[in-house]
């Protein structure tokens, strides 16, 4: 060590040379990081949807559900699946191990692939995606103002096409489900039948027009033309003359049927806000693109075309990441800049010296620049994990340059050279910085290889790399950088500076802590009874805290949900829709409120004003919503989640088994036993009566004698009840579905659909019950499964309460629960990850234990100094407790991190206490002078250490702007244990120090008074 030191300051222009490269390459990483809200990942969670043909849910489970199903059993690599499977569609949601999504993604697009042919006909679309952590979603505008034919085809040309133009712009969609946009064809069947022709065959001829084909090639010499023929139809009126072919000769189309044109007018659903249609505009980036930019680029686009209008129609941001995300890092960016200015204060302060001050405080800026090359090579980025990461290391990273500078300076007023003090002091300390920053990192290592929820795990890594990257650079700067920083900017100081710089205030802190320790030594047992004590006393208090999630960044958007009676059409949810939307924008924290309503249900996305100007919390504004959307006429059901991300409800409990009806009478046991515990609300669960259903057992003989195929049954069935897409038309730009169907009034009634006529082999017509029985029953709405077996989820939210008390209560109701034989009960969401979470969370602390301790009985070469250091560790947990309980925050993943790293930041300060004790008592001193001198060497780094690292942290922990919440209760649990361990390290470490060293020393001079007396005896 001595000869690097010597190296070092003989080669210093190398030092100098460094830091000008480091400088120049963490500004270029800092300025090429794209700014994100979260680490993008992907996730092992793959998501199957299978669509398109309208059949009953039970048709869509048999055939497509249950035969996917069964081959993901096969899978190695799946450690769970759920389905949900509604009329026309069947959605598969996969949980894979750790790192095999991809490989698993791979292998379930090749079962459905070889699984499509059989999947009923109708079946168009298969879409199998893979979830991801910091998704790509960019910005939703909604287009308002003009008529609504207008705004569907400004939305699809203009718009789209200037959004499209913008680099890092991935797709453009334009949801079409505020506003139809089709040309509708309704026969009618009593005037096809005067031509002697049926609706199949019709829709048949319908499907067969609109087309454009090249019928062969006129050959010259030199070149050849193509001939073709376009029968494509561009218009309305072009449509309504197209000739149908039938027993009497042709005829035009609108002799057979209605034609309407739908395009501007209400669908199956409405988009609304301030009592105007609206056309939602989806924006999403492309991978590695910078989100803030490429959303500004966008937002101007869209600006120059909506000005280009003179106030024709609005386009209004529904959804937006860019400017929470902007506001979020430039102040979680602020707080990093005054937590730092607050540590080198707190440096300045203390050592009244602005020369030591710099040394140290060069530091910071440099362990910053290492740490963004480490993100830059590693492909990180900034978002609010990667900053939270460097907030919470701003007051560590001086940690090993105060320790060092302050050995050097011991030596230097022992009247050493600087140039001797350099060395000696560098010599002196280098294995107890090492050893206390190794314990610094090693606590991410259970992180990363616990079996925490998927989502959890990469932000756990990007903590883990950034925090390790800061603390090794820091230990390099301290090693290597601080030794020669000194020899420069202290050349002049003549050995006194720092002794001088104590000052009147330092030498009192000095003197309280030294009289406070004199005392604590006279009453050893007693001062260690009383921490006994208090740790019990606190502990008691722990089930106090709140315990929950704190995990979801996005705190400016809220959305909610109103169920209304059944039977209730677009209309009718439309105005309830209207009524709600009224009531919500009188909350003033609202921003603005868009909302869709469909059959017997409405949605509701609600913009909140900027966290500063806001005058209710978040639970405040949850209750406020509830209750105003409780009031709206008819609503029967509510549900609100705040964020972005429309997450499920937080209490979740499954009824697992096949009988649907005993499912639902369980799912109602538990309804009333959740409406007994406080704060549980919007009980529901996703059971619903489903609609009444009709079902042809075909008689094989009867169709053979009648010559009907079931293939031409299903065909003509599909062709005459389901609405019929029999071509596209493109106009204006637009490409337009044509859709043919039946009067709505032609078929309400079961005698209607015996009557109904199908065509035979031959020609001839028969009555479709002749050709078998039609049954009547209940088809439900939705079917969902859990690997395979039917299951039925109750839902409820929270609302003054938190997920750990609720949680336990919620347990200790579902315990005197009736089992019923083939069914079972499960807690599932995130009631289930809590536990899950927080038992990892255990498993880790007790992993970060032992592995510390290994290092330190490495460093100490005993069992007993170690053993003392982490007998400090439960006095943390005191202040952590404490903490939260004043602060009445959440206790959740993220201060789950932090109590984890409080740890490895606690036992620091020991091991150079204890070091600094050894080594005085390897110099001669005796126990209780070494004990009593080395804690009054080292009050000031240790206070100097903790009160960087707490004030570096304390803008983090006042939680006052955007982006806040997901980092002040890490900062919360740091802070917390710091200050209560602070104490621990300067009175209590002495303390148990005296006691195992005391009883060493008596059962030693015991030993030596033994062998004397032996010895006399044998003379």
């Amino acid at each position: 060590m001595e000869k690097m030191i010597d190296l070092l300051l003989k080669r210093r222009l190398i030092i100098y040379l460094s830091t000008l490269l480091i400088v120049i390459a963490g500004l270029g990483s800092l300025y090429s990081f794209n700014i994100e809200l979260l680490p993008k990942t992907n996730l092992p969670q793959i998501s199957v949807r299978v669509s398109g043909a309208a059949l009953p849910p039970e048709e869509m489970e048999e055939k497509v559900t249950n035969p996917i199903e069964q081959e993901l059993r096969t899978v190695a690599g799946i450690t769970d699946y759920t389905s949900r499977t509604g009329t026309g569609f069947s959605q598969i949601m996969i949980t894979a191990e750790g790192s095999q999504g991809e490989k698993v993604k791979q292998e379930v697009q090749t079962i459905v692939n070889r699984l499509r042919n059989g999947f009923p006909q109708g079946i168009d679309q298969v879409d199998i995606t893979q979830m991801n952590l910091g998704d790509e979603q960019l910005i939703d505008f909604a287009l308002v103002g003009a008529d609504p034919q207008a705004l569907l085809q400004i939305a699809h040309t203009t718009i789209r096409n200037k959004i499209k133009a913008v680099p890092g712009v991935k797709a453009v969609d334009v949801m079409e489900r505020s506003i139809g946009n089709e040309i509708t064809i309704t026969l009618d069947p009593d005037r096809i039948a005067v031509y002697g022709m049926t609706v199949s065959r019709v829709m048949e001829q319908l499907q067969m027009m609109n087309g454009k084909q090249a019928v062969g090639m006129i050959e010259n010499t030199g070149f050849d033309t193509v001939v073709m023929v376009d029968g494509s139809i561009k218009s309305v009126h072009q449509l309504t003359s197209v000739l149908i072919e039938t027993p009497m000769g042709a005829v035009p189309l609108h002799t057979l049927a209605t034609i309407q044109d739908n395009r501007g007018k209400i669908s199956d659903s409405v988009g609304m806000t301030n009592g105007q249609v609206l056309v939602q505009i989806s924006v999403t980036r492309g991978a590695g693109t910078d989100l803030i930019e490429t959303q500004r680029q966008v937002e101007q686009a869209v600006k120059e075309v909506v000005d280009a209008s003179n106030g024709q129609y609005e386009a209004k941001v529904m959804f937006e990441g860019g400017s929470f995300i902007e506001n979020a890092v430039g102040n979680l960016s602020r707080d990093v800049m005054i937590g730092g200015l607050l540590a080198v204060l707190i440096l300045l302060v203390f050592l009244r010296n602005w020369q030591v001050t710099l040394v140290i405080a060069t530091t910071l800026p440099l362990s910053a620049f290492m740490t963004f090359i480490a993100m830059k090579v590693a492909g990180y980025h900034i978002d609010l994990v990667t900053l939270v990461s460097l907030s919470l290391c701003v007051g560590l990273v001086v940690d090993a340059a105060i320790v060092m500078l302050e050995s050097i300076y011991q030596f230097r007023e022992k009247g050493e050279t600087l140039h001797s003090a350099i060395v000696k002091g560098s010599k002196e300390v280098f294995t107890p910085i090492l050893t206390s920053q190794l314990t610094l990192i090693v606590v991410f290592l259970p992180l990363l290889f616990a079996d925490f929820e998927d989502w959890l795990k990469p932000i756990l890594h990007t903590i883990a790399f950034t925090v390790t990257s800061t603390i090794v650079a820091s230990t390099i700067a301290a090693y290597f950088f601080v030794p020669v920083f000194a020899q420069r900017f202290l050349k002049h100081d003549k050995g006194s500076a720092l002794k001088a710089g104590e000052g009147t205030k330092q030498l009192t802190v000095v003197g309280w802590f030294y009289r406070l320790l004199q005392m604590a030594l006279r009453h050893r047992v007693k001062t260690v009874l009383v921490a006994v004590v208090l740790f019990i006393g606190v502990m008691m208090l722990a089930p106090f805290i709140k315990m929950g999630e704190n995990l979801n960044p996005y705190e400016n958007l809220m959305q909610a949900e109103i169920r209304m009676p059944s039977g209730f059409t677009v209309e009718m949810t439309k105005q309830a829709g209207l009524e709600a939307e009224e009531s919500l924008r009188q909350i003033a924290d609202v921003q603005d409120v868009f909302f869709f309503a469909s059959e017997e249900m409405a949605q509701f996305y609600i913009s909140l004003v900027g966290k500063k100007q806001r005058q209710h919390s978040k639970e405040e504004l949850t209750k406020a919503i509830n209750e105003r959307l409780s009031r709206v006429t008819y609503v029967e059901r509510v549900s609100t989640t705040f964020g972005g991300s429309g997450e499920d409800a937080p209490i979740q409990i499954n009824v697992i088994g096949e009988d649907l009806e005993t499912s639902r009478e369980i799912a109602g046991d538990i309804e009333k036993l959740l409406a007994t515990v406080p704060g549980v609300i919007n009980i529901r669960n996703d059971y619903d009566q489903g609609k009444e259903k009709l079902t042809l057992i075909p008689d094989q003989e009867k169709m053979l004698r009648l010559g009907v195929d079931q293939r031409s049954l299903l065909g003509q069935l599909g062709m005459i009840l389901g609405d019929q897409v029999v071509t596209k038309m493109t106009m204006n730009g637009m490409e337009v579905d044509v859709v043919a169907k039946l009067p709505e009034a032609w078929m309400k009634h079961p005698d209607q659909l015996r009557s109904l006529m199908i065509t035979t082999a031959t020609g001839a017509q028969v009555r479709l019950a002749e050709l078998g029985e039609i049954q009547h029953g209940k088809s439900p709405v939705v079917l969902k499964h859990e690997k395979g077996d039917r299951l039925l989820t109750v839902s409820a939210e929270l609302l003054g309460t938190d997920l750990g008390s609720s949680g336990r209560a919620i347990k200790e109701k579902l315990s005197t629960l009736a089992a019923v034989p083939g069914h079972k009960v499960e807690i599932a969401g995130k009631l289930k990850e809590q536990t899950a979470n927080m038992t990892q969370a255990l498993f880790v602390f007790l992993a970060v234990v032992a592995i510390i301790y290994v290092i330190l009985v490495t460093q100490f070469g005993r069992l007993s100094h170690p053993f003392i250091i982490l007998l400090t560790i439960p006095m943390a947990l005191v202040g952590v407790v404490i903490g939260f309980l004043l602060t009445r925050r959440t206790l959740g993943e993220m201060a789950m991190i932090g109590v984890i790293m409080l740890v490895g930041i606690v036992v620091s300060n020991a091991i150079l206490l204890i070091d600094r004790i050894n080594l005085l008592r390897r110099r001669g001193y005796q126990l209780n002078e070494a004990i009593l001198q080395g804690t009054k060497d080292r009050v000031r780094p240790v206070l100097m250490t903790k009160l960087t690292a707490i004030l570096g942290m304390l803008p983090m922990a006042l939680g006052l702007s955007e982006g806040s919440d997901l980092q002040t209760t890490l900062a919360t649990a740091v802070i917390g244990g710091l200050i209560t361990h602070t104490m621990v390290t300067l009175v209590l470490v002495p303390v148990l120090y005296s006691l195992f060293e005391g009883r060493k020393e008596k059962r030693s001079q015991k030993r030596r008074e033994k062998w004397e007396t032996e010895a006399i005896s044998i003379r």
